[in-house]
C-alpha cells in the first residue's frame, strides 16, 4: 500500500482530505508549517499530523507525496520531495517559471518516480467524449475553438489570502490559466503563440494552435457563475460540440450539434475529477506506468500561461510558445 503525505492543509488540501483520501484508505501523514492546519486535516483522514516534510518522511515512512502548497512553493516542496525518493502528484499551475519546471520533471526522470499534475479537465468525462467525438469526425473538420471560466472568487479561496491579487501566487491567470490551456490543448492539440489582454482578474486570450486553427480564451473572477456552464467550444465544419462543466450537480456532459440533431453524453460533477486524478496518480505508482497528467504535460500548460504573462507586459502582441 502507498503511504502518502499531504503538504499543505489549506483550502485545497482541506477538500482532497474531506471529500478523496477517506475512501481511499486515508492519509498518512499530513503537513504544515501551520500545526493547527497539520492536525485539523490529520483528524479528518487518521493521519499523522507534521510541519515539514523531513519529519513526515523520518517518522511515519512515507513514499509518495501530494503537493497542495501555494503555488510559488511547488517547486521547493516537489523537488525536496523527488530527492527524498517520493513520487509526487503537485497541484496546478505545476510550477511558476519554466527553469523549475524543467527542473521537476528532470528530478522525477532521473529518479525513476511517477511526477503527476493535479489538472482536472484531462480527467473530465466531458472531456473524454469531445475528443471522441472529434476524432470520429462528428462535427468535421474543427474551425475554431473557445473557452470560458467565469465566475467570482471567494469562501475558502480567498481566506488564505494569495489567491487573489499580484503576489507571486496570485492574479487568475496564474491560477485559472492552466486549467483552459489544458482544455483547449486536450481539443485542440498544441499551442505555438499566444497574445493576452486584462489584469489580475479579467483575462481575455487568443491561441494560435499548432494547427493554424485559432481559439480563445476568457478568464475572470468578476460574474457570478452558473453552476453548469459551457467552459469549452469547438466549432466544427459540421456541427459544433460543448464541454459542460457542473460543480454543484451532476449536469456536466459533451453536447454535440450536427444538422441531424444533437446528444449529451455525461453526468459528472467536475469535483469527481479530484479523486479520479489521485487514483489515477497511485495506480501509476503501483503499475510503474505514467500518469494522465504527467510533469511534462504541466510544464507545456505551464509555457502557454508564462508567454501570456509575457504579451500582458508587453502590451498584448503575440508571444511563441517554447
Amino acid at each position: 500500500m502507498t503511504r502518502v503525505a499531504l503538504a499543505g492543509c489549506g483550502a485545497m488540501g482541506e477538500i482532497v482530505a474531506r471529500t478523496v483520501y477517506p475512501a481511499l484508505g486515508g492519509l498518512a501523514a499530513a503537513i504544515d508549517p501551520d500545526p493547527a492546519r497539520a492536525a485539523a486535516v490529520a483528524e479528518l483522514t487518521g493521519a499523522r499530523p507534521f510541519t515539514s516534510l523531513a519529519e513526515a518522511r523520518r517518522e511515519a515512512g512515507i513514499d509518495a507525496v501530494d503537493v497542495r502548497v501555494p503555488h510559488h512553493l511547488h517547486a521547493a516542496v516537489v523537488l525536496e520531495a523527488l530527492a527524498s525518493g517520493c513520487h509526487v502528484l503537485v497541484e496546478k499551475p505545476f510550477a511558476t517559471t519554466l527553469s523549475d519546471a524543467h527542473a521537476m520533471v528532470a528530478a522525477a526522470d532521473d529518479a525513476g518516480l511517477v511526477l503527476a499534475v493535479a489538472e482536472n479537465y484531462p480527467h473530465l468525462r466531458a472531456v473524454l467524449d469531445a475528443r471522441t467525438a472529434l476524432a470520429a469526425g462528428q462535427i468535421g473538420d474543427v474551425v475554431a475553438l473557445r473557452s470560458t471560466r467565469a465566475y467570482q472568487v471567494g469562501g475558502v479561496w480567498v481566506r488564505d489570502g494569495w489567491r487573489h491579487g499580484g503576489g507571486p501566487s496570485g492574479g487568475i491567470l496564474l491560477d485559472q490559466g492552466t486549467h483552459q490551456v489544458s482544455l483547449l490543448r486536450r481539443l485542440g492539440g498544441p499551442v505555438a503563440a499566444v497574445a493576452a489582454a486584462g489584469d489580475d482578474d479579467t483575462v481575455a486570450l487568443t491561441l494560435r494552435m499548432a494547427s493554424g486553427v485559432t481559439a480563445q480564451s476568457l478568464l475572470t473572477w468578476s460574474v457570478p457563475g452558473a453552476a453548469a456552464q459551457a467552459e469549452a467550444t469547438v466549432l466544427g465544419t459540421g456541427g459544433r460540440l460543448d464541454v459542460v462543466v457542473d460543480y454543484d450537480a451532476d449536469e456536466g456532459g459533451c453536447h454535440v450539434w450536427t444538422p441531424a440533431g444533437s446528444e449529451h453524453t455525461g453526468k459528472e460533477n467536475y469535483y469527481d475529477s479530484h479523486r479520479l486524478m489521485v487514483e489515477d496518480w497511485l495506480a501509476a505508482i503501483r503499475a510503474g506506468a505514467e500518469p494522465v497528467v504527467p510533469g511534462r504535460e504541466g510544464r507545456a500548460d505551464l509555457a502557454v500561461v508564462l508567454a501570456a504573462t509575457e504579451s500582458l507586459e508587453r502590451g498584448g502582441g503575440f508571444v511563441e510558445v517554447p
